[in-house]
């Protein structure tokens, strides 16, 4: 079961509970008018799950989804781009946290989704002052490091049980020839999960998010939780942890270097599964041999998790009242009459009550699985212009900011997305 704290984003942004329904047909919409088609925007880098979902539906429902790839590096700034263009989707996949769902101003552009029959079966909803707005039908992304465990054992070294572990196996590494840690700078957004995660334990339950928000805490504290998280990812690159070529290096050639060998860790996310499995020629086996995961923190083995944009689901408010009414469709058949199969068909952790959970978990799912367990919620999650940090991070990798400057930056654009999304005391 999930720990429900993971469900504690923020004081004026809920990801809570919610599911299930039967599909409808392109002859049964609300609105009476036949509907063929939906446009639906995801990440190109969907599972094979949602893939399968999407199928499942057009079978059922006789409406054919006409999916519109985002690229999966910079997924953020070309929905986000494309959207303030005016341009909308029958069907969004985006992310679930709300500092990320703000700047779409869901209020004005969002379906209220909050009479739907998932919303009382869900583990998690994407809920903004209390409207749901989204349905979340995957396992948490679950954010931590992977590592090769030929290269630790090789060099006499166990799993990082702390960021101070991290610190000293890069020690122990240099000189092997072998990268500590892989950073993937071309990417952007990884940057930040260093010193986010770093966060993990003064955010339990959300604390840290909170004293943020109700102004108990400040973000460039020279002594809080961002600056050392900051401090130590600064560091890390001074003291030559990471791969030469970080600045342009991207995730998915980090996830292939620890595969290979070729780096000790990478920090990502648990969602990537599938990628590790296809690099690995779909040797699930051979995977759980090569590799495993574990959550870390600053001083402790704890993992950071959000829910993620991967099978996150909102129907856009488009003026077409038919296809709007097919796209709750859709997100009925998503959480309800599909959703079993789907799971299975992973197999997935199921995030609705009433639904089984499959066998044939990999070792490494069941790693994910437990990190989740006593995982906190990310810090990013439920402050508004969070998405600044991994801009910051981004500099000091490429030696532009130091940890005091990222922090005034980043504690700026909270100020100023606070104040735009009407928080109170900002």
């Amino acid at each position: 079961m999930l720990d429900r704290r993971l469900m504690a984003a923020s004081g004026v942004a809920v990801i809570a509970l919610a599911v299930s329904g039967c599909a409808g047909t392109a002859e049964s919409t609300d609105a009476g008018e036949e509907v063929t088609s939906l446009t639906l925007w995801h990440g190109a880098c969907v599972t094979p799950e949602v893939e399968g979902l999407y199928e499942a539906f057009e079978a059922e429902s006789g409406i054919t989804l006409e999916l519109v790839d985002i690229r999966c590096d910079g997924f953020e700034n070309a929905t986000t781009t494309r959207w303030a263009t005016g341009d909308r989707p029958d069907i969004l996949t985006y992310h679930a946290i709300p500092s990320l769902v703000y700047p779409l101003n869901p209020a004005e552009n969002f379906q209220d989704l909050s009479d739907m029959d998932f919303v009382s079966k869900a583990f998690a909803t994407v809920t903004i002052d209390d409207t749901v707005y989204g349905a979340i039908t995957q396992f948490p992304e679950v954010y931590g490091f992977y590592y090769n465990k030929a290269v630790l054992a090789d060099n006499g070294l166990e799993p990082p049980r702390s960021m101070a572990d991290l610190v000293e196996m890069c020690s122990s590494l240099q000189g092997t020839g072998i990268d500590p840690i892989i950073e993937s700078g071309a990417s952007g957004w990884p940057t930040q999960l260093i010193p986010l995660l770093s966060m993990a334990e003064a955010n339990q339950d959300g604390a840290y998010a909170e004293a943020v928000l109700s102004k108990e805490e400040t973000l460039d504290d020279p002594d809080g939780p961002l600056v050392a998280g900051l401090t130590l990812y600064s560091d890390l690159k001074a003291d030559g942890c990471f791969n030469a070529d970080a600045t342009t290096t991207s995730f998915e050639d980090s996830l292939a270097a620890v595969i290979d060998g070729e780096a000790a860790v990478t920090v990502l996310h648990s969602n990537f599964y599938d990628s590790l499995v296809t690099y690995i020629g779909g040797d699930r086996d051979l995977l759980d041999e090569t590799v495993g995961f574990v959550g870390l923190s600053l001083s402790e083995q704890m993992a950071t998790a959000n829910y993620g944009p991967f099978g996150t689901f909102y129907a856009p408010k488009t003026g077409d009242a038919a296809k709007e009414a097919a796209a709750r469709e859709f997100i009925e058949f998503a959480t309800g009459a599909g959703y079993q199969d789907m799971v299975d068909s992973g197999p997935l952790f199921p995030v609705y009550e009433g639904a089984t959970t499959p066998d044939g978990f990999s070792e490494l799912q069941l790693s994910f699985q437990e990190a989740a367990e006593t995982a906190s919620p990310g810090v990013n999650a439920g402050i508004p212009g969070f998405v600044v940090l991994k801009d910051v991070t981004t500099k000091i990798l490429a030696d532009q900011s130091n940890p005091i400057d990222g922090a005034k930056e980043l504690a700026l654009s909270v100020q100023q997305a606070a104040g735009a999304a009407g928080i109170d005391g900002w």
